[in-house]
């Protein structure tokens, strides 16, 4: 009688690391009325407007709840602003403030 020996399959390491990646919430941001909010991407240095990913939910009591998502970026700076010149005012500011902080 041949003895049954069971193949072990070696998992694929490419669907492992995409099986090992989470998303962590880093934190909210308010946007006032008829604000955007802009992304500042360091490495590239450029600016642009974000959209974002709207999404409905029913609480216990059946009222509608809404919120905005967004998914963090390497080396991007999120910032609430009128239009992208106060955007950009806002960020060189708080580099500014940053450097006097560190020195």
């Amino acid at each position: 009688m041949n003895e049954f020996n069971p193949i072990q399959l070696k998992p694929d390491t490419h669907l492992v690391a995409e099986a090992q990646k989470e998303y962590k919430r880093l934190g909210s941001i308010k946007i006032k009325r008829g604000h955007s909010l802009f992304a500042f991407n360091m490495t590239k240095v450029h600016l642009r407007k974000v959209d974002l990913k709207k999404e409905a939910i029913l609480d216990i009591n059946g009222n509608v709840i809404t919120r905005s998502k967004v998914f963090q970026e390497p080396d991007t700076i999120f910032m609430p602003a009128l239009n992208a010149k106060n955007a950009l005012k806002k960020i060189l500011k708080s580099f500014i403030k940053t450097q006097n902080q560190t020195s």
